[in-house]
């Protein structure tokens, strides 16, 4: 693997990557963005982004890159090598090991700016949205966040759709500036194939150390184990479970299927359930397998957190809710009454 220095972007009348559209030089390439990886691997948006990039390379023919940005950070480097980038980015820096925006957003334009692409594709997690737009406004292609899809066009452009009004509506956008910003929505992109006789070559980048912190906020450590967002089945419950101790049969019947509780922001409203579980558009963004929303009416806030799931099952009394409308299955039957008899059979099927 070989290893060289990148060059810095210029700051003086912005940055070397912002003048991409201006015609001053060319530009190719998709690069993905992935800001602190866990130690275990990449996992979620990372991969999506990955996915992304790759699927957009497929159309345009440009290469495929990727900027990794964090500390200690080799297992992700040769991971993205694997999974299909022909050159990476790193960023690798003690101060980078704990998210900061500002931090972020300084090594992520030294990489663009070093690779000169066209594109910069970043995955939803859990601090897309603070850097994700501050990126696009550094570099001055424009951001658009929250992809459902995306259209590149002749001239070398792209249309890209996106949910807006809480996904009450779909918004067309077209990029032609670079490097254009395009943040995805979950479930977008599939994470592409892992090859471990794949290596990419790898360019380390400055990481500024330099930002100062403008906000410092105190809050608990975010709790350990499987996370919401990366569930292959979750079950979410709703204000039709009448009760905030009938929330048990949500837990009890997403155990049974291999999942993780969800529920709608009324009963986080109501105590029933913590935020932590709080599927929508001011919660959790998922996109499972197998999405169960018991109880659940079908707002477009809350299905802004779920819509691109493989599978939702609808599980409501009123038949014209609607969930009903996103819903491949759907039983018109009340949820204190169906989730007992769901929760039967898949003991029965585990054989418990």
């Amino acid at each position: 693997v070989r290893v060289h220095r990148g060059r810095r972007p210029r700051r003086a009348g912005g940055s070397a990557a912002g003048q991409a559209g201006s015609g001053g030089r060319a530009v190719s390439g998709i690069i993905a963005i992935i800001s602190q990886p866990p130690a275990e691997g990449l996992t979620g948006g990372d991969l999506e982004a990955l996915g992304g990039a790759a699927a957009l390379a497929a159309q345009t023919g440009e290469p495929v890159l990727a900027a990794v940005i964090g500390h200690s950070v080799s297992d992700a480097v040769a991971e993205a090598g694997e999974r299909g980038a022909e050159r990476v980015y790193v960023a690798d820096a003690e101060h980078l090991a704990a998210f900061s925006g500002d931090a972020v957003v300084d090594a992520a334009e030294s990489a663009v700016a070093a690779s000169e692409v066209s594109t910069v594709v970043i995955g939803r997690g859990t601090n897309t949205l603070e850097f994700a737009p501050r990126l696009g406004a550094r570099l001055g292609g424009g951001c658009v966040m929250g992809v459902t899809e995306v259209r590149p066009d002749a001239d070398g452009g792209f249309a890209v759709v996106a949910s807006v009004y809480g996904g009450s509506a779909r918004a067309v956008y077209r990029l032609a500036a670079t490097p254009r910003v395009i943040g995805l929505s979950p479930g977008l992109a599939p994470a592409p194939d892992r090859d471990a006789g794949r290596s990419a070559e790898v360019v380390a980048v400055d990481a500024p150390a330099s930002a100062e912190e403008r906000v410092v906020v105190d809050q608990p450590a975010e709790a350990t184990g499987p996370r919401l967002e990366e569930a292959n089945v979750v079950v979410s419950g709703g204000r039709g479970l009448q009760r905030g101790d009938n929330f048990a049969l949500i837990r009890e019947l997403a155990a049974n299927l291999g999942g993780m509780p969800g529920a709608s922001r009324a009963i986080v409203d109501e105590g029933w359930a913590p935020s932590e579980e709080q599927v929508g558009l001011t919660g959790k963004i998922v996109s499972p397998d197998l999405y169960v929303a018991a109880g659940i009416s079908g707002a477009s806030q809350h299905m802004m957190g779920c819509s691109t799931s493989r599978v939702l099952v609808g599980i409501n009394t009123d038949r014209d809710a609607p969930i009903f409308r996103y819903a491949r299955y759907g039983i018109n039957g009340d949820a204190l009454e169906v989730l007992p008899e769901l929760i039967r059979l898949t003991r029965e099927r585990a054989g418990g």
